[in-house]
């Protein structure tokens, strides 16, 4: 059933890239296609994780990536890189405890060393959605302590290198980290963490089109602000069911200090409903129950790839009534502006490396 339900997951996913006429356009602008094997190990972060690992990790790639080449301003600016979607497979360290993952993912490859289509050095940055097999269940499971669902989110960090073999074959390498959780919908949600190593092969179907130079446009706003509203569903612990609200409410100020990113940083004012079970205030409603609120300051970065951006966050609470996990709180994620001025947000927050929440939002750009 699973394997059916992925099938048709990728089916969809392509399907616009399968008829004739549009298998034609896309092979036209270079489309290519690659696999990856990788070995690696489950990296340890608690002691109960490091207690049932058995097995180093393996792990199975295949991308679908688009080359750029110059039809936007910001190509040029990371020296033409790569964005594509793609499949990963591995197994975590214990096939009966923490089970097998598979993923679905996008990404974008970045070359920092060389140009995208020659030999180079890369990095590469990904996100998407996985299925893992296993997860906690107090009857049948109950010693896996990483991962409470199923339905997990992805997140890969790679630095890589290209030697062209041919004018279409290419062999690929890399160094890579990988994240599986559930951004605490759902505990147990420690999460595992794989450090892996890949070879593989990549092969063009068809030479990338001419690059094209285009001039770059003036920065109309260099000083912007921006509020953002995103809102979240989590649990409290693997001992109590349910799910709670909590949501981020965002101002920013914002530095444009070229097209590829800019700095800022700004005021989060938060809500987490599982803040309740630290709370002697248990008559007021949960809304008007100021232990349930966090104020906070963050500074932070975006790097800009045209109308997406990758955002990183620092930041530490000025209030906070009741225990928090940790004083200092930081945020990764994604951000897309549609029509300029609109903001999609996906973001996750978390205290050093435990995820508190992951934030769906929407913003505005004043």
């Amino acid at each position: 059933m699973f394997r059916k339900r992925y099938i048709i997951f990728f089916i969809v996913l392509i399907f616009p890239c399968i008829t004739k006429s549009q298998l034609t356009k896309v092979i036209d602008k270079g489309i290519g296609i690659e696999t990856d094997y990788g070995y690696g190990f489950i990296m340890p972060h608690h002691k109960s994780i490091e207690y049932m690992l058995e097995d180093h990790i393996q792990t199975f790639d295949l991308k679908i990536p688009f080359p750029t080449y110059g039809n936007k301003h910001w190509n040029k600016l990371y020296r033409y890189p790569y964005y594509g979607f793609g499949y990963y497979h591995s197994n975590l360290g214990n096939d009966k405890i923490y089970g097998k993952v598979n993923a679905l993912y996008s990404y974008v490859k970045v070359p920092f060393i060389g140009r995208s289509n020659k030999a180079n050095l890369s990095w590469q940055i990904a996100f998407g959605a996985s299925y893992i097999n296993k997860y906690f269940d107090i009857d049948e499971n109950p010693q896996n302590l990483a991962i409470g669902s199923n339905l997990n989110i992805y997140i890969d960090f790679s630095l890589q290198s290209r030697i062209p073999l041919s004018k279409q074959i290419s062999l690929m390498n890399s160094v890579r980290f990988t994240h599986v959780s559930n951004g605490k919908v759902k505990s147990p949600n420690k999460g595992l963490n794989v450090i892996s190593a890949s070879m593989g092969i990549y092969y063009q179907l068809k030479q990338t089109p001419e690059i094209i130079v285009i001039d770059d446009p003036e920065i109309n706003n260099k000083n912007e602000y921006t509020i953002i509203y995103a809102g979240a569903i989590k649990s409290k612990s693997r001992y109590e069911p349910g799910y709670f609200y909590a949501s981020s409410f965002m101002f920013d100020y914002n530095r444009n200090y070229s097209f590829k990113g800019r700095w800022g940083g700004g005021i989060d004012l938060f809500f987490d409903e599982t803040n309740e079970q630290y709370s002697d205030n248990k008559e007021s409603a949960n809304i008007l129950n100021s232990d349930l609120y966090q104020l906070g300051l963050h500074v932070g970065h975006d790097l800009v790839m045209g109308r997406l951006s990758l955002v990183v966050n620092v930041g530490g609470y000025l209030y906070a009534p009741v225990k928090v996990d940790a004083p200092i709180y930081s945020r990764i994620g994604l951000r897309y502006r549609a029509r300029d001025k609109f903001i999609i947000n996906y973001t996750l927050k978390s205290h050093w490396a435990k995820a508190s929440y992951i934030e769906w939002g929407i913003g505005y750009v004043l």
